[in-house]
């Protein structure tokens, strides 16, 4: 009778192995890839892709790897090829979903930003997921709310004109409570009817030091700091800015101007996009960048730390502007308390609730430790494009 059993037991298996070999394709790693990415390209869950390459840890695949991409499951995909004066505001209209659903479906970092001729998925089983973004919410500090207040919800066909008529504000309001720039908004977006514009420009005070590494140039070292290669050459007495040394301590003057918290970073304005079922909103902007890539104190102040659930690796800097920036979902933490502008606070990664997708740091900015502002104007000022 056991034997039977096993050979029952044999028999299914290969059954289903067969299957799988029948219905699935493979696919080899590349560099940059998440599996995440994999799988919203393929069409199928991140569970699925997890379960049918037991995957024990999704942050952990290499270069080469080669997957198993189970069959699709579902209804198949829609797949619209980019025309000709074409925007993501009107293909989402015409296939009726949002303009950050397809961002996220396609890893799309910059909505602004489509060429003629790209293929890009509208439905299927694949285009699953919170059509707000890519990183859900952030445990902050303090804690977003469920919606803002004297806030409007963006319909297809608004304008920002029509919603400063609608509410009885000014199109300065809105543009500037919400630090729209390019005057273009998006369906299913939060916007703020009023409330103070914010554009950091860093704290302006005192001197750091930093320890030369292999590889640094004195003017990666000056940027990353907010300062120029003269300054430092003469706070530190250099007569040839092309020699210096691994282990060398440099004094640096802090405060010149605002440091980009991730360098050459990918991002949008998804201040105000929906999260959570559109019962939350974006409070924040999210910066792309590879695995494990620096993120660098934006000015001078007092750094600690956290980990949440939904925020992942988070840290929480009291700047000497007076301003509360949090970024959340690092790989690691770097320096911890007093810190310069420019100094490695953490790493970015895909920690908390943003498992499975392309990794970023959400950053949020709170003046006076208050309500959230839009980072976006910030970011664009001081260069971070």
């Amino acid at each position: 009778m056991s034997s039977n059993r096993r050979l029952r037991a044999l028999i299914a298996g290969a059954v289903l192995t067969l299957l799988v070999a029948l219905f699935s394709v493979h696919y080899t790693v590349r560099r940059g890839d998440t599996l995440g990415r994999i799988a919203r390209e393929n069409g199928v869950s991140l569970s699925d892709l997890v379960g049918a390459n037991d995957i024990s840890n999704p942050n952990l695949i290499h270069v080469g790897q080669i997957l198993i991409i189970p069959g699709e499951k579902g209804e198949p995909e829609v797949i619209h090829v980019v025309a000709r004066g074409e925007t993501l505001g009107k293909i989402a209209s015409k296939y009726q979903s949002t303009v950050s659903a397809l961002a996220m479906r396609n890893a799309i970092a910059n909505p602004n930003l489509i060429r003629i001729g790209q293929s890009l998925v509208v439905s299927g089983s694949g285009s699953g997921g919170d059509p707000g973004g890519t990183s859900g919410g952030e445990d902050a500090e303090p804690p977003l709310t469920p919606t803002h207040s004297g806030s409007h919800t963006v319909r297809r066909g608004e304008s920002i004109k029509s919603i400063a008529a609608d509410h009885g504000v000014t199109v300065t309001q809105i543009t500037r409570a919400n630090g729209i720039l390019n005057g273009v908004i998006y369906a299913g977006y939060n916007l703020l009817l009023a409330g103070p514009g914010y554009v950091a420009e860093g704290s302006g005070k005192g001197e750091g030091t930093y320890t030369v590494k292999t590889g640094d140039r004195l003017g990666d070292i000056a940027a990353r700091h907010g300062t120029t290669i003269s300054q430092l050459s003469s706070a530190n007495n250099i007569s040839n800015p092309n020699l210096i040394q691994v282990g060398q301590v440099l004094v640096v003057p802090t405060g010149s101007r605002w440091v980009c918290p991730v360098e050459n970073a990918r991002f949008s304005n998804s201040w105000g996009a929906p999260r959570a079922g559109g019962t939350r909103w974006h409070d924040g902007n999210d910066l792309f960048s590879f695995f494990g890539a620096a993120v660098y104190a934006p000015t001078s102040g007092n750094v600690a730390f956290k980990t949440g659930s939904i925020s992942g690796k988070q840290f929480n800097l009291r700047g000497d502007d007076g301003v509360l920036y949090i970024g959340s979902h690092m790989s690691d933490f770097g320096k911890s308390g007093q810190v310069n502008a420019g100094d490695i606070i953490g790493y970015v990664g895909t920690s908390g609730n943003a498992l499975g997708t392309s990794p970023h740091l959400h950053f949020g900015m709170y003046p006076n430790s208050g309500n959230a502002v839009n980072p976006y104007p910030s970011l664009i000022a001081n260069g971070c494009k």
